[in-house]
């Protein structure tokens, strides 16, 4: 059961992501302020791609939510400090701490 809530959390944020982004972004060199500057909307499929990101280098398949939010919060601060990083260097930076 839990595994069927996940994939259906999943399915819906890659809607989601791909419903907020709506046009090409290369997020190797979207910046913290950039992201800062988006609607909520866009800040969502962002989020969903971090986490994405973040797993796949990692390796892994799972989703953590409470994870996921942690890692947000850490970013978000990080990039409050740092809005000219770009938000690859964020998820460096935090992944180190």
């Amino acid at each position: 059961m839990i595994r069927l809530v996940s994939i259906a959390l999943a399915v819906a944020g890659i809607g989601l992501a791909c419903q907020a982004l709506a046009a090409d972004v290369d997020m190797s060199k979207l910046t913290c302020k950039e992201v800062g500057d988006m609607p909520a909307a866009k800040t969502i499929g962002v989020a969903m791609w971090v986490n994405g990101y973040v797993h796949g280098k990692a390796g892994n398949p799972m989703v953590d939510g409470g994870m996921a939010h942690a890692n947000a919060e850490k970013i978000t601060a990080y990039c409050k400090s740092n809005a000219n990083s770009t938000l690859a260097d964020a998820i460096e930076a935090v992944a180190k701490s």
